[in-house]
């Protein structure tokens, strides 16, 4: 409170509130102020500094640059510490997916491989899910197919869901092209079908 009373003083251009007015806004005294500053000053939230106008007049004025720098370094290390968070959850859970589709526990070789995938060749968790959920629809539940799986997107540059999803619809529509052309008659007249005994 003591801060933002001095800081809508500062934003007035007011340097050096008065501390008696700050007290009397407060409902407080002014001994309790200064106790406060003093306590800000001691754990470098505030700098109670001088400076000279170019007519040599000399003022005081308080400085909170120490704490905008204390509060935008609290602020980074929280949202460090919650992606870290995120990524930490984001990684148990594919573990556990995989072992769940597996149904089986994960040897140590396997849980290796895959902290592998996150580690040196930096694969996201909804990729490494994807690759999983295509080796399911291949009935091949091993990690071998969802390494080819993963390497061959990441040969293709496919690095989203979204450019999955795409490459499943063209998929599809390769099989569907070939079908059509596998049963396709060939070309010629048609020849009725009769039996030689009935002639």
């Amino acid at each position: 409170m003591v801060y933002l009373q001095l800081k809508s003083y500062l934003d007035q251009g007011i340097a050096s509130p008065n501390i008696s007015q700050v007290a009397t806004n407060l409902g407080t005294d002014e001994k309790q102020v200064f106790e406060l500053l003093h306590q800000m000053i001691q754990r470098q939230f505030l700098v109670h500094e001088t400076k000279t106008d170019n007519y040599g007049k000399q003022s005081d004025y308080y400085n909170f640059s120490l704490l905008t720098k204390k509060i935008i370094q609290f602020v980074s290390n929280q949202t460090a510490t919650q992606i870290a968070t995120e990524d930490t959850s984001e990684r148990e859970q594919t573990f556990d997916k995989i072992e769940v589709e597996f149904g089986r526990p994960l040897s140590p070789i396997e849980l290796e491989t895959v902290a592998r995938w996150f580690d040196d060749d930096h694969y996201a968790p909804k990729m490494i899910v994807l690759a999983l959920q295509e080796a399911v629809l291949n009935q091949a539940w091993n990690l071998k197919y969802m390494d080819r799986i993963l390497r061959s997107w990441e040969k293709q540059h496919v690095t989203t869901p979204q450019q999955v999803d795409q490459i499943r619809q063209t998929h599809i529509e390769q099989q569907t092209a070939q079908g059509k052309t596998t049963h396709k008659h060939p070309a010629g007249p048609d020849i009725p079908l009769f039996k030689i005994s009935d002639e």
